[in-house]
């Protein structure tokens, strides 16, 4: 508890949570607003479903300079200028959207760019936590962020669904660009010294140093064996996991008897209770040991995939496996950030959570290419299945492995202390 508090009484923690809060609220009203005006203007659920590609390939192109730069240079004035950069692109997505235009690409072009700058403002914002905040409570700090990035989430659309009632529905994008304003005044205010303390970090930099500097990276991952199988199995269940929720939550909807709209947003409803209540648990929680959580989290979502096989039979039965199944988010997320946090140099963390990222959004393709594969050609019970058992292994597997990972780390302790 004096930890919690200790932690909240950091006023530069304080600072970037709040930053975090404000700009989570006006993506929220963001997404609603881009949703809603595309439907309108093309009736089609196709082109909604294109709108998340360009983030992912924007991250697949700048992931690793986002994680270079956070390693080199101040990550306060990185993510200053990436929230700048920002509102730009919001407050003309509001004009287009005030002006009735409906040219597609435009917003394509849009996405694009805010996962650029995405890109380049997570692995600052890791960098920049693990600054402020003493190595003891970057779990609980990790946490925290978490469990309000998932309360705006499901709070959120509620208030914004009643804005859009009252205002024209453009105004959602400015208010999203207010929200990034406010961001930066809450990052610009942190006070404690950020700048890296890489001696390189003030040389200019050129395609050989990036290229130099993701090597350093790599060659981290690949010393620290722990680190690389946390990289790796806190991922390797995206693979199924974007299918399963893209694709077989809306399936699953449909499938249940007299299902509809309604049932597949209490289903996912109850997703987000259960991420919630995982965030909450992980606040509180205390350990050491990052990948045999993570690996806990996705037992919980193969036991919520498993239990959805006979979802379509009752909704209660749904409802309970997709909380049980959102239950393993937090407890797979959360760890993996630390654990970078924690087991990467001061020099190379933004590069191995640009890595990080990297991995992600491979399996997500991965999986959303799958998706397409599967589309209509299995029932939705075997998917889930499918995706269960794939998760049970692969948890079966990483247990195995962090357990004699851990055994020969605790023979290197005791042969040094002798």
């Amino acid at each position: 508890m004096e930890a919690s508090t200790s932690l909240w009484k950091n006023a530069s923690f304080l600072k970037l949570w709040l930053a975090q809060l404000t700009a989570n609220i006006g993506d929220q009203c963001y997404s609603f607003a881009l949703l809603w005006y595309l439907l309108q203007a093309t009736k089609s659920g196709t082109a909604l479903s294109l709108l998340a590609i360009p983030e992912m390939v924007a991250g697949l192109l700048f992931y690793l300079i986002g994680g270079v730069l956070a390693d080199r240079y101040n990550p306060k004035l990185l993510m200053v200028g990436a929230d700048l950069a920002r509102i730009i692109v919001v407050i003309t997505v509001g004009i287009m959207a005030l002006l009735g235009i409906e040219q597609f690409s435009f917003f394509l072009a849009a996405q694009f760019l805010l996962g650029l700058f995405s890109s380049l403002f997570q692995p600052s914002r890791t960098v920049a936590l693990k600054a402020i905040v003493p190595l003891e409570q970057l779990g609980k700090a990790n946490a925290i962020s978490d469990t309000t990035f998932r309360t705006v989430r499901i709070l959120a659309p509620m208030t914004i669904g009643l804005l859009a009632a009252s205002v024209p529905l453009s105004t959602l994008f400015f208010v999203n660009a207010a929200s990034y304003l406010v961001s930066v005044f809450f990052l610009y205010a942190i006070r404690s010294s950020l700048h890296n303390r890489s001696e390189s970090a003030a040389s200019k930099m050129t395609p050989k140093q990036y290229v130099n500097d993701i090597a350093l990276g790599l060659g981290e991952i690949k010393r620290n064996k722990l680190l690389f199988l946390v990289l790796l199995f806190s991922n390797l269940g995206f693979i199924v996991w974007v299918i399963c929720y893209n694709v077989g939550f809306p399936f699953l909807a449909e499938r249940i008897e007299q299902g509809n709209g309604s049932t597949l947003a209490i289903l996912i409803g109850f997703y987000g209770i259960g991420n919630l209540l995982g965030s909450l648990y992980m606040a509180r929680a205390y350990y050491t040991r990052h990948l045999f959580v993570i690996l806990i989290g996705w037992s919980f979502q193969a036991a919520g995939f498993l239990l959805l096989t006979i979802g379509s039979t009752s909704h209660w039965i749904a409802f309970l496996a997709a909380a049980i199944a959102g239950v393993g988010g937090p407890f797979s997320g959360i760890p993996t950030v630390t654990a970078i946090q924690l087991k990467a140099t001061n020099e190379n963390t933004g590069k191995v959570f640009a890595i990080n990222m990297l991995l992600f959004t491979f399996f997500g393709m991965l999986s959303s290419i799958l998706g397409a594969i599967w589309l209509g050609k299995l029932p939705v019970e075997q998917l889930f299945l499918i995706s269960g058992l794939f998760l049970a292994l692969i948890c079966f597997i990483g247990f195995v492995m962090e357990r004699r990972t851990h055994h020969l780390i605790d023979q290197e302790h005791q042969s040094h202390s002798a």
